[in-house]
């Protein structure tokens, strides 16, 4: 079990530097701690490194590995983290529904503003359930 950490962290899964590190620094001046990983390998590997402590991945559908098969494995491995898939294509993002947690989804480009307010409703919810109020 991973220890909690005093800001809320966030994995992003793009291997398009010129889309992720925007939104890293936005989600930073937002005020959460925000990983970044090129690939789904490469976030399995954050996943399962216990000195790290993840709440939301945000994963392109499209990510180097296979987007789809790393949300089914968190939510096989890491079920207490959220998942939101992104991606460009509105079947793909449809058909992925049921990987994410009340089927959030982003489209690409990003909207960072709907994607802070999804990150945030995400982890209210889990703090509901969890008893964290």
């Amino acid at each position: 079990m991973t220890q909690p950490s005093i800001l809320p962290s966030i994995l992003i899964v793009e291997t398009d530097v010129l889309i992720r590190h925007p939104l890293a620094e936005y989600l930073r001046e937002c005020g959460f701690r925000v990983l970044e990983a090129t690939s789904a390998t490469e976030a399995r590997q954050m996943l399962e490194d216990s000195r790290l402590s993840i709440d939301v991945v945000l994963a392109d559908m499209d990510a180097s590995g296979d987007g789809f098969a790393l949300a089914a494995w968190i939510r096989g491995s890491h079920p207490a983290v959220r998942v939101i898939l992104a991606g460009s294509h509105a079947r793909a993002a449809e058909s992925a529904g049921d990987l994410c947690e009340d089927g959030p989804m982003a489209a690409k480009p990003y909207d960072h503003q709907l994607l802070l307010a999804e990150i945030r409703r995400l982890l209210a919810a889990r703090d509901r359930t969890e008893g964290r109020d």
